[in-house]
């Protein structure tokens, strides 16, 4: 049987969505916080995220970096991603849309003066298309809960992931600023 452990700082940001597949998923799995910047060249990739799958399918050790890329393996790995292309290309599309907004969210955190400006008005754009299509693709399925069928998916737990994300953002938040 495979166990997990997940690298990260000990902040909701980008894992969150990973935190609850894993957990979903009912899979052995553990957390480290590596020392930061000190541990940064052990990275794979120089970053954070990292998973490392300890008897990744009898085969050894997987070490796998990028946000969406764990995700989407954990999420084929335990069923929470159609095996359908089409159907998880539907799943994926909305993953992303959440991606992108939160991406432009975190840049604006980070930015100052016209930048800044810009910004709030991209997240503005952003939000409005995105409530729009998420709000519509509930409807699709019967407002049941559930982006896709009945049960539980990989973009169900990335949007709850997204939403608790901005409920919690503090008073510099893009939501906070533009009153959503």
């Amino acid at each position: 049987m495979s166990h997990y452990t997940l690298r990260y700082f000990n902040i909701q940001g980008l894992c969150e969505a990973l935190r609850l597949l894993l957990t979903a998923s009912g899979v052995d799995w553990t957390e480290e916080y590596p020392e930061w910047p000190r541990e940064k060249p052990n990275q794979p990739l120089g970053h954070l995220p990292v998973l490392v799958v300890s008897n990744a399918g009898g085969k050894g050790e997987l070490v796998l970096s990028e946000t969406l890329v764990i995700e989407r393996y954990i999420a084929r790995e335990y069923g929470l991603l159609p095996a359908d292309n089409l159907a998880a290309a539907r799943q994926e599309q909305l993953r992303d849309q959440l991606h992108d907004v939160w991406s432009t969210h975190m840049e604006y955190m980070h930015s100052t003066g016209e930048r800044s400006a810009e910004l709030v008005t991209k997240f503005e754009q952003d939000a409005e298309c995105l409530v729009g299509v998420h709000v519509a693709a509930l409807q699709r399925n019967g407002n049941n809960g559930h982006y896709f069928g009945d049960t539980l998916s990989y973009v169900d737990l990335a949007a709850y992931a997204f939403f608790t994300f901005f409920s919690n953002a503090g008073p510099r938040s893009l939501e906070a600023k533009i009153g959503l």
